[in-house]
């Protein structure tokens, strides 16, 4: 399916394709509408919840989110630390690079498109001031998933590439094996 083909496909058939259903029904003119969708419900991951006082499993680990939209950085951000991780943000390519000169991360999941300095770009600088025992497992996080994209991560020195939206499961199982 091509990105604009869902402007294409009307409401119902988009819930149908979703496993729900979408109706609409009025009164007539001047009555108002009233449309309900119905979709499957999806049981949310389950997270383990940190404890305040509680000690950090030896699996938590030190992350870095380098993301300029609020709510993806926030998202990753609470979900990151439900998990017991110590979690810093940056909102864009520059702030992550003071960031990692500040206090190297074991983990850092950076955007791509990013104001102020690409996660490309981002990553080279990390790759050429970071060496020895102290060097972050960078990790892409982007919209973007074709061969070419992946292969353009690679080249700018990040170790993994996730396609977003990044599932709680997939992004914890990266964080406990590394």
């Amino acid at each position: 399916m091509r990105r604009n083909d869902a402007a294409v496909i009307g409401p119902r058939r988009l819930a149908e394709l979703h496993g729900g259903s979408a109706t609409a029904e009025s009164d007539g003119p001047g009555h108002g509408s009233v449309f309900t969708v119905r979709l499957p419900a999806v049981h949310a991951p389950s997270m383990r919840r940190a404890q305040p006082g509680a000690k950090v499993s030896p699996a938590a680990r030190d992350v870095l989110v380098v993301e300029d939209n609020d709510d993806a950085r926030e998202t990753l951000r609470r979900m990151l630390e439900l998990e017991g991780h110590r979690v810093r943000v940056a909102a864009d390519g520059l702030s992550g690079l003071e960031a990692v000169r500040a206090s190297t991360p074991d983990i850092a999941l950076i955007d791509i498109g990013l104001p102020k300095m690409d996660g490309y770009e981002l990553a080279r600088h990390i790759r050429a001031e970071s060496n020895g025992p102290q060097r972050p497992y960078l990790v892409a996080v982007t919209g973007d998933g074709l061969p070419e994209d992946r292969a353009r991560t690679r080249e700018a020195g990040f170790d993994l590439h996730l396609v977003k939206p990044v599932d709680a499961a997939t992004l914890v199982a990266v964080l406990e094996h590394r």
